[in-house]
């Protein structure tokens, strides 16, 4: 599974939802989030692996022990703003200081199965409702763009675009 990065043209793509649940989903996600990981990133959409399909996995940047994996996520409330240095696995080495709603309501679905007690069990394809803020809000806000084929770097004017494009080509010789 290969990071795509900016320019390549996938990232414009807008995602499918997802409509299968089970083996073939858990082994994305379990690639996503080793690929998430691998790049020291706190979330990773699929579009940025060259998924076309709306699956996000972030990393609680506060508790990194804990890994979310949102099917199908949509905001369906915001609250507040906040800014923060906003950068991008798939724009490396760019960051910039960008406003976001402080607080989000989140609708998903889950892939995995989760007994919460007796009485209480959601399977795959069931949906949940949370509310994220800070960073977490934030870090959801920018991965649901990429869903929709949008980039941070968009509202840039086009000089700092054309700096984006070039720091992107050193940071990838630098690479190797």
């Amino acid at each position: 599974m290969k990071l795509r990065i900016y320019p390549d043209p996938i990232l414009r793509e807008v995602s499918e939802p997802v409509t299968e649940f089970g083996d073939g989903l858990d082994s994305l996600c379990l690639d996503m989030l080793d690929v998430m990981l691998k790049n020291n990133g706190m979330g990773l959409s699929a579009v940025q692996v060259g998924v076309l399909k709306r699956i996000v996995i972030m990393q609680n940047p506060n508790r990194p022990q804990i890994i979310r994996e949102f099917i199908n996520p949509e905001i369906i409330e915001t609250d507040g703003s906040f800014i923060f240095s906003e950068g991008c696995l798939s724009v490396p080495g760019y960051f910039e200081e960008r406003e976001r709603a402080n607080k989000i309501r989140l609708k998903w679905q889950v892939n995995a199965p989760y007994q919460f007690d007796a009485d209480t069990r959601i399977e795959p394809g069931d949906f949940q409702e949370a509310e994220f803020e800070g960073i977490e809000a934030f870090c959801i806000q920018h991965e649901l763009d990429h869903l929709e084929g949008k980039l941070f770097v968009d509202d840039l004017s086009p000089l700092k675009k054309d700096r984006v494009r070039a720091k992107i080509k050193k940071t990838l010789r630098s690479m190797g």
